[in-house]
């Protein structure tokens, strides 16, 4: 690991952010991933990614979606993110490859038509449009992110891809900012070099929240 240290210091303000590993531990395994299954992966990627974000700044409050044998319902994720009022909702997913570089796909919910727009307030927001609200946020964030993630430090981890608009399952009827990542890993140990990187371009995230 790079062992780096977050660019800017963090202020004193509260975040919720809620970590999203795909999968779950009834029907959804994910992937298979050698031996494993992309569920297990994530859920030990965002483990590590929680510890490394609270060591940074114990104001942060890092949610993480499922536990091991959750089983997670459609729309439940959405309900407790938009219930806690979350500063940002980030999906994320692993596939298997054999590229010896590979690829970090970055997502954000989109049908396509977003020139429409929507008032402020959930009362007459069609859920699956509720991301209108935030739009503007999550497109800075996910530039903030892309620009960190593609820092030279980190160009011989993976090649960065997107910000992709598409409708995205696990970020649909999310008010908040809501991210998807999709990460390639060449074996089920290669996640442990993404968390730093992550967990750093989490707190960009947040501090660029901060300044605004």
């Amino acid at each position: 690991m790079f062992m780096a240290q977050p660019r800017t210091q963090l202020s004193h303000h509260e975040y919720i952010i809620i970590l999203d590993p795909s999968g779950d531990g009834q029907k959804t395994t994910g992937r298979a991933i050698d031996n494993s299954f992309e569920r297990a992966l994530t859920l030990q990627c965002a483990e590590k990614i929680k510890l490394l974000l609270e060591s940074y700044n114990p104001k942060l409050t890092i949610i993480i979606s499922r536990s091991p044998g959750d089983h997670v319902y459609e729309l439940q994720n959405a309900t407790l993110a938009n219930r806690l009022d979350v500063n940002l909702f980030l999906n994320l997913n692993f596939y298997p490859t054999t590229d010896t570089k590979p690829t970090l796909f970055l997502y954000q919910f989109s049908y396509g038509n977003d020139f429409i727009q929507v008032q402020p307030g959930l009362q007459f927001s069609p859920y699956d449009q509720t991301y209108k609200i935030n739009k503007s946020t999550t497109d800075k964030l996910i530039e903030s992110f892309k620009t960190h993630l593609t820092q030279q430090q980190y160009h011989s981890l993976f090649f960065v891809a997107g910000p992709h608009a598409l409708p995205i399952k696990p970020l649909i009827g999310i008010v908040s900012p809501a991210i998807a990542i999709e990460i390639g890993l060449k074996n089920k140990d290669a996640w442990q070099q993404l968390v730093e990187p992550l967990a750093l371009g989490i707190i960009e995230m947040i501090n660029y929240l901060n300044i605004t």
